[in-house]
């Protein structure tokens, strides 16, 4: 896949994390705001963020070194998106 934009990876983040969130019973999210850390909003847990990182390298259609984001973006939706869109740059 070339490129991602950050605005097709948040509308991806939208959905995927609706789906989980529905499967557990839980309401969808409506907004998804740049500073949204979906960690410590409940969104996703440990587990979640990891499965998280899988879906977005399936998404995307790239090896993702998450190792070299900072460890406090990682959870926050607009660095998050950036950082994916990013990636998906410097692939190929």
């Amino acid at each position: 896949m070339s490129t991602v934009t950050p605005t097709e990876i948040r509308l991806f983040l939208k959905d995927y994390l609706n789906r989980k969130m529905e499967a557990k019973g839980r309401g969808s999210c409506e907004d998804l705001p740049e500073d949204c850390d979906l960690l410590l909003s409940g969104m996703i847990d440990s587990i979640g963020l990891l499965e998280l990182m899988e879906a977005l390298r399936e998404f995307s259609g790239n090896d993702i070194d998450f190792e070299i984001l900072d460890p406090e973006e990682m959870t926050i939706v607009g660095p998050l998106c950036r950082f994916v869109s990013q990636q998906t740059s410097k692939v190929g």
